[in-house]
């Protein structure tokens, strides 16, 4: 299992719900993972995985079993979190403070 840092953390799923969010997934349209890996550096491949699903035991966002795999999009009932999490700057982050609830 790959050990994960909190900075990393934070960088990675802010970096998937940007993607997630410029996609437009909000519960009709949703992404496999091949879309929200590209981009990504390759040193972060084997994290976005486990990052997804920490955000999806969240309910940040959600994923629908289809034909060709899952597929994920943003829970719109987390809308206030999301543009929090997609907004934030520097150091301070409410990701650790939801990780704990």
């Amino acid at each position: 299992m790959v050990h994960i840092k909190k900075s990393e953390y934070i960088q990675i799923s802010r970096t998937i719900l940007r993607k997630l969010f410029a996609e437009g997934c909000f519960g009709k349209g949703s992404v496999y993972i091949k879309v929200i890996k590209s981009g990504v550096a390759k040193e972060d491949l084997d994290k976005i995985e486990l990052v997804l699903e920490a955000l999806i035991k969240q309910n940040i966002c959600g994923k629908k079993k289809k034909e060709h795999g899952w597929k994920y999009y943003l829970n719109m009932d987390r809308y206030d979190k999301i543009m929090e999490i997609i907004k934030e700057k520097g150091t301070k982050s409410i990701i650790p403070i939801l990780l704990m609830l």
